[in-house]
């Protein structure tokens, strides 16, 4: 068969028109058919359509195909799966079945996985678009505690790369688009001995900020770069090793909040010296900011794989280490034309994980697996050396004009007009933190697939979880001789870090979890099946800057409880393919968090239930064109929660301050998404003209944490396009994403200043940030291989 870079998922159209040239008999001819799909979801390499777990999986040529960049190039092939992200690369959020936790707070861990070749990540935004050769991506959707152990209740997204290989190739791989967007990917491999390969791959991007800053420096720019580096050694038959090195490190410029100022904000801003020049648009990614946001960081992780196999047991090993240290300045924490605080956000953190498996490989009708899993990770917010807030030149006059403002609302005595009030502050004023988190946790995990016949497979496995602790948090400030003394206690520092208000705190958390599946095959093509899981998430602090109490601080684990049915089918003589799932999912003490401006909120709420139904299908619908229709109609809903956030304007439901939001979609909770992917292929000019076309589909949702009604997004669709010509040595590219220009907000949260201001004022309507899908952009990609 002719191939040019890679094998098709289905037989070359090349081979299939040369042959209808020349008069070949049709049963000449090899029919085109969809390719295995290998996958690990079950920590082996199985047939993805034997395995009774919904997972959707992407292969190195789809990668391809889709110009696969970031995990949110993913999301716009997978409908359960949702990335979000804001004001750094950290504050990454991947959501799966409507799942997940917010980003920006880092003692807060996720509800999806993130494994790197099998080892676990802690932070979701380290390292993804670092990648330069993956070979695959693999999203298990729905709770997989019982094999994957920690932070897995919404799912697991695990990310594959290339290993060394035994012949000598390389790439190099460049990228120009809109914006100055300038890409290079490279990697070589091949052998260094007769049992020792090695592979180094560098990718590095830059590109120009997204966001106008009238005023300042625009934000919302790439400026990245990564090496990775990997052994393999094959000591013999039975045993190998395979050893990755990575460092990435970042210097930009992120995305800001677009703010959206209420009539009492722009009043408060230009009595105080301020501009309010631009439209009051929040989602035209224009913003009036004296200052800008910053975001540095390094990491460094470190793989090693030891496989060894005998005639009926394997064993696996690995082990991992990551560490990470960033620094984002929030120097535009005040979002407007005057400058009045800048928040650093310095963050270091460590983890080592060391997982052990035994493994059954004799295909008996009993296979088995076991294994033991630690973790231990220490994370550190804050800087003894410098401040976390400081109060700028203008911080005076802001806060002058808000007593004024009160004033003139018979707030405040009509007396004080005369005098300068300091309200918030005065320049100088500074504010402290220190956070600290360590964690350790232990996992036993055991496995058991059982052939009860030909056609019925039956399977059970059980894991202990023990997961210890400690947090704490110093707080302190430094204030002008008023300081936090009544009546004048209104300084923005007295509330964002109260001098003294300390914690430290240890917990503990053990569970069991299962799953139990029953698969049976109704055809050698087709099989439905039914799976009973459950899940488990540890507990923890809030451990954030601001006036909690110590009661408070704490948040109890997550229990989740899964019931899934499904069917996987491949039909039409292996050129059709369907993969569905139906759910229903009940989360118990669901760990729930939300910002209520420059400080976030944790806490439980008491039931959610998740249920729907997703499908994932292949056609090949002519031996040149192949059509993947994805979708999820998904609702999510916050059955029992009383201690929810309020949106501005709403009357608390209780005496803290919470609203009952029970009975609402949980926030960016899309009902109904899917996506719609052609790939047509055709001979031509000695190589292979290729072109993809994706239509996205998000329906509608509230993207704010207090589900403001004025967060409300209607349903919208994305259209990306890829045409390209290839051989075996190059492959050259024409893209466009988000072709159509659709500019949609995708998170809504409260202004860092402005909202209280306005409660402050008694505003009739709040301010609000809020954060946009990435815009239109167009680019050209050349690749050579050698």
């Amino acid at each position: 068969m002719m191939s040019f870079r890679k094998v098709r998922v289905f037989t070359n159209p090349t081979m299939l028109g040369s042959a209808l040239l020349l008069g070949l008999n049709s049963s000449a001819i090899a029919t085109p058919q969809l390719e295995e799909v290998i996958v690990t979801a079950q920590k082996r390499s199985e047939n993805l359509q034997d395995v009774p777990v919904a997972v959707s999986a992407i292969t190195a040529d789809q990668l391809d195909d889709i110009g696969f960049n970031d995990i949110a190039d993913i999301a716009a092939q997978v409908p359960s799966l949702i990335v979000l992200t804001n004001i750094s690369p950290l504050s990454a959020t991947f959501r799966i079945r409507n799942i997940g936790n917010a980003g920006n707070i880092p003692t807060f861990e996720p509800a999806t996985g993130l494994f790197i070749d099998g080892a676990f990540r802690s932070r979701s935004g380290m390292g993804i678009g670092d990648l330069a050769d993956v070979q695959s991506v693999e999203v298990l959707k729905g709770p997989q505690s019982t094999l994957h152990g920690k932070n897995v209740t919404a799912g697991v997204i695990s990310v594959t790369t290339k290993a060394p290989s035994d012949t000598l190739e390389g790439m190099v791989e460049a990228s120009l688009g809109d914006d100055q967007l300038q890409q290079l990917k490279t990697s070589i491999s091949g052998p260094l001995t007769d049992w020792l390969s090695g592979r180094v791959s560098w990718v590095e991007t830059h590109r120009d900020a997204w966001i106008n800053n009238t005023i300042g420096a625009d934000s919302d720019n790439q400026d990245s770069r990564a090496i990775r580096g990997q052994l393999q050694a094959d000591f013999s038959d039975q045993l190998s090793a395979r050893l990755i090195v990575g460092y990435s490190e970042k210097d930009l410029n992120p995305m800001s909040g677009d703010v959206y100022l209420s009539e009492a904000a722009k009043t408060i801003i230009a009595n105080a010296g301020g501009k309010t020049s631009i439209a009051n648009d929040p989602s035209d990614r224009k913003v009036e900011y004296r200052d800008n946001t910053t975001f540095a960081s390094e990491s460094n992780d470190v793989i090693l794989k030891v496989e060894y196999a005998l005639d009926k047991l394997s064993f696996t090993s690995i082990s991992s280490y990551d560490d990470y240290e960033s620094a984002n300045g929030v120097n535009d924490v005040e979002q407007q034309s005057l400058q009045v605080a800048n928040f650093l956000d310095v963050q270091n953190g460590h983890s080592f994980s060391q997982e052990l498996r035994f493994a059954s490989n004799d295909n008996a009708r009993l296979n088995w697996l076991a294994g033991l899993f630690y973790y231990e990770n220490t994370f550190i917010r804050g800087d003894r050396d410098r401040p976390e807030f400081i109060a700028q030149q203008d911080i005076a006059a802001y806060g002058d004009a808000v007593a004024d403002y009160q004033i003139s609302l018979g707030i405040l005595p009509i007396n004080l007009l005369p005098l300068t009030i300091p309200a918030l502050g005065v320049a100088g004023d500074r504010g402290d933190y220190y956070v600290k988190q360590q964690t350790e946790s232990f996992g036993i995990f055991n496995k058991y697939d059982l052939s009860l016949s030909e056609q019925w497979q039956m399977s059970l496995g059980l894991r202990y979880s023990y997961e210890k602790k400690h947090g704490s948090i110093e707080q302190s400030n430094q204030l002008s001789v008023l300081g936090c003394v009544p009546p004048l206690n209104t300084n923005l520092l007295c509330s964002v870090t109260p001098d003294g208000s300390n914690y430290d705190g240890t917990l503990d958390f053990e569970a069991i979890t299962g799953a139990f599946s029953s698969s049976y095959f109704l055809t050698a093509d087709s099989m439905i099946y039914g799976s009973l899981s459950t899940g488990f998430k540890a507990g923890g602090f809030s451990l954030q800057n601001g006036t909690a109490t110590n009661e408070s601080r704490p948040y109890g684990e997550e229990n989740v409880t899964n019931y899934e049915i499904g069917l996987k089918s491949e039909f039409l003589d292996k050129r059709a393919r369907i993969n569905a799932a139906a759910f229903y999912t009940e989360y118990e003490d669901f760990q729930n968090a939300s910002y209520a401006g420059l400080i976030f909120v944790v806490n439980n709420a008491e039931l959610v239930t998740v249920s729907g139904v997703e499908i994932d299908s292949t056609f090949i619908l002519t031996p040149s064109l192949i059509a993947n229709i994805n979708v999820a109609y998904i609702d999510t809903i916050y059955d029992k929660y009383t201690g929810g956030q309020c949106y501005y304007g709403r009357t608390p439901d209780n005496d803290l301050g919470q609203c009952d939001l029970s009975g609402e979609n949980l926030p960016s909770a899309t009902r109904i998404k899917g996506n719609i992917a052609l790939n047509y292929y055709r001979t031509m000019l000695s190589g292979e003209f290729y072109t993809r076309l994706d239509y996205l589909y998000n329906g509608d949702a509230n993207n704010s944490a207090s589900l403001d009604p004025r967060a409300e997004t209607s349903s919208y669709g994305i259209t990306n396009l890829r045409l390209g010509w290839q051989n075996s040595q190059w492959d050259l590219a024409l893209w466009g994403k988000n072709l159509s220009t659709k500019n949609a907000v995708a998170q809504t949260a409260p202004a860092n200043i402005h909202t209280q201001v306005d409660r402050n004022v008694g505003a009739a309507e709040g301010s609000y940030q809020a954060f946009t899908i990435p815009p239109r952009s167009i680019g050209l990609t050349a690749r050579r291989y050698f």
